[in-house]
């Protein structure tokens, strides 16, 4: 650097300091920098780097990193004072004195993705850094020094919004230099559409199109300049609610990455100012939406919904400089979403999607775990292979199971009832472990009541129910009724719900029903019925198989290694639209289930009602004892060996008792004690409790009257 060109620089009270010579990255602490500050040309040495340190005395750099920024720069910016830079663009640099010029102003740059190299486009530096003003860089290349007058005086806000212009019509300028950009009347008529969207000021966008076609390299853009900017200005007129090609749009059809759109955001952000507001709220606008049938606001962060009150005291601290509340600043903005509704698609990864023309909300949230092949999976398929020992039924099963993980949201056209006569055999774990791999927030366990609510929430957002017959009390017409509920929901795509505080509506729905029942009698299934997949387990309980599962579960991530080998699985040939395969089971099921008598005797037994409070009872007594003193319709005393047999009881024939010759006796309480005696020791102890022709019984002290 020469004397006068220190000189240049000194006389608009620039602090120049010196650093290594031939590099352009300064490692000196700001005392050093202090230290070597350079006040006149006497201090000038060979072998020196010179720099300024932007900020003090209010001076500022922009510093112009992309040639389409470079183009553009005099259309922009105002006239600067000093301009320098290297060999090879030595207008890259210009001075400002900024007047209003803060301590809070640093760096404020503007960057667009679409590369692996450098992508800053432009950016202010001011407190807290430095440009290198003389000497050489790293490459060889020298600073050259383009102009030297007094410094422009410009405020900080005007500085921003013109840098901010000049970077858009930089991006602006590259893309319609690309080859997939045909059509340039249409490009820059979407282009119009989104200024519009995101409140650009019409002379800005004017002086946006001007510039970039006037730079541009193609002819009939300028020819048309004035077609141009009359679509522009024809889209700022159109009535409000029209409409228009948004930014989203631009990103699908030319193919944008998520971080162009990004980039682009913040840089429309900044021009119109809302770039004040923390990083925080840019996203803001997609974290709220607002529920028109309830009139409330969804709040994506936590899936509540909420009063505009409660939002704006939830997000206030967000938006502290007084601006705006956060109600107000996503009300005006044009990205907010009302929604009429909810839906869960688990297919589509949008957030929002519109069905049929209406706006809703996707629920759907995918699950986390990652499929680990290292995982071992020798637990799971044992207690699959022991709560399922048919390889037809199991195979089937594995089918059922394996679909949803494949295809979520598909819908598969019939449930699966898994019966065993053992109580916590092992179904109920091997949904857990199908909970884990779908996500616990995409299935749900309920009980016989829930799922006949008239509400059905379950039915909107799950992919897998559970249906724990087991743990409820239903009665056999409430069975009867979850049979022909489930008939339609099982095998159509919608529903009818009638939420609290809602009116009546028709909801999508593709949930798959799983119900899991310790009683062969659980459900009156219609005879053919090809909705269900029914099996019943001969298995006996085994606790450390099922320790060992829940072990592996627990602690050595089954879960992950499950996903990863049924993520794998042929399933070619399991059709989830079909009837489900004809069972045994099912068929046994139909001719249990379908008796009144069943549900009467295990009520009476668990109520501990006469004569199911005593330890053994006769089907010879009982029949007679229903028919005559209950009024139960029965025809045959195997209807009555049948229930008992449902509720547990334990059967011993031939035994010699006041009732007959060779009674069969049947055990209901008190099994492990009597199941010990012998048939004549089981006999002697057995008193019969109504048998006309030796005992009349007396109803008001359950005793025997000989």
């Amino acid at each position: 650097m020469t004397p006068e060109i220190l000189q240049g620089f000194l006389r608009n009270n620039c602090f120049i300091f010196h650093s290594e010579y031939g590099k352009k990255g300064v490692t000196l602490t700001t005392a050093q920098r202090l230290k070597n500050q350079i006040t006149n040309s006497a201090q000038l040495k060979n072998g020196q780097n010179l720099n300024i340190f932007t900020g003090l005395e209010n001076v500022a750099d922009i510093d112009k990193d992309c040639l389409e920024v470079i183009e553009l720069a005099n259309r922009f910016l105002p006239t600067a004072g000093i301009v320098f830079g290297r060999e090879s663009t030595p207008t890259s640099h210009a001075l400002y004195k900024v007047l209003d010029l803060d301590k809070k102003n640093t760096r404020l740059h503007f960057s667009f993705r679409d590369s692996d190299k450098n992508n800053t486009l432009i950016e202010i530096r001011a407190h807290g850094h430095y440009t290198m003003c003389g000497g050489t860089y790293d490459c060889g290349e020298k600073v050259v020094h383009t102009k030297l007058d007094d410094l422009t005086e410009i405020s900080y806000e005007q500085l921003k919004k013109q840098v901010s212009l000049l970077a858009l019509a930089a991006v602006i300028l590259r893309k319609s230099r690309l080859p997939n950009v045909a059509e340039h009347n249409m490009f820059f008529k979407e282009f119009a559409g989104v200024f519009n969207q995101y409140k650009l000021p019409e002379d800005d966008a004017v002086k946006i199109f001007e510039s970039v076609i006037s730079v541009g390299s193609c002819q009939n853009c300028k020819d048309d300049m004035n077609v141009r900017l009359a679509q522009l200005k024809s889209v700022y007129k159109r009535e409000k609610g029209l409409k228009t090609v948004g930014l989203p749009s631009i990103v699908k059809k030319y193919d944008w990455s998520e971080n162009e759109h990004e980039d682009i955001k913040k840089i429309l952000y900044a021009i119109t100012g809302r770039d004040v507001l923390p990083d925080f709220t840019n996203t803001f606008v997609d974290r709220i939406a607002y529920m028109m049938k309830s009139g409330l606001y969804y709040d994506l962060e936590d899936k509540e919904m909420y009063t505009g009150e409660a939002i704006d005291v939830k997000y206030a601290r967000d938006f502290n400089n007084g601006k705006y509340t956060p109600l107000k600043f996503w009300k005006q903005h044009p990205d907010r979403k009302v929604c009429v509704d909810f839906a869960y698609p688990p297919a589509d990864p949008n957030r929002f999607i519109t069905v049929g023309g209406k706006l809703k909300i996707n629920v759907f949230e995918k699950n986390e775990l990652v499929p680990d092949a290292t995982a071992d999976t020798d637990k799971f398929w044992d207690l699959v292979s022991h709560v399922i020992p048919h390889d037809k039924e199991r195979e089937h099963f594995l089918n059922w199971y394996a679909y949803q993980i494949q295809f979520p949201g598909k819908k598969i056209r019939h449930a699966i009832i898994l019966q065993s006569d053992e109580f916590q055999l092992g179904k109920g774990s091997l949904f857990d472990l199908l909970r884990l791999m779908l996500g616990l927030h995409n299935t749900r366990k309920i009980e016989l009541e829930e799922s006949l609510d008239k509400g059905k929430g379950y039915l909107i957002n799950a992919q897998t129910v559970l249906i724990d017959e087991a743990k409820s009390s239903g009665s056999w017409s409430e069975k009867s009724k979850l049979i022909n509920t489930l008939k339609t929901i099982i095998t159509e795509g919608t529903i009818g719900v009638r939420q609290l505080y809602k009116e009546y509506s028709e909801q999508d729905t593709c949930t798959n029903y799983w119900i899991n029942t310790n009683h062969r009698d659980a459900f009156s299934l219609p005879e053919n019925e090809v909705r269900y997949w029914v099996y019943f387990s001969p298995a006996k309980r085994d606790q450390q198989l099922l320790d060992d599962f829940h072990d592996a579960k627990d602690n050595y991530n089954l879960a992950g290694g499950v996903l990863h080998e049924l993520l794998q699985r042929d399933l070619s040939k399991f059709n989830p639209l079909a009837p489900a395969p004809t069972t045994e089971y099912r068929t046994e099921m139909h001719g249990l289930a379908d008796r009144p008598l069943n549900d009467f005797i295990r009520e009476q037994f668990e109520q501990g009602v006469f004569p199911f409070d005593r330890d053994m009872v006769t089907t010879v007594e009982l029949f007679d004892y229903l028919k005559k003193e209950k009024r139960v319709k029965i025809t045959r005393e195997r209807e009555i060996a049948n229930a008992i047999e449902l509720i547990g009881g334990k059967k011993r024939k031939n035994c010699p008792t006041q009732v007959g010759k060779f009674s069969t006796i049947w055990i209901i309480n008190d099994a492990p004690r009597l199941e010990k005696l012998t048939t004549k020791e089981l006999a002697a102890e057995y008193v019969p409790f109504y048998f006309d022709s030796k005992i009349n019984y007396a109803p008001a002290n359950n005793h025997l009257v000989r």
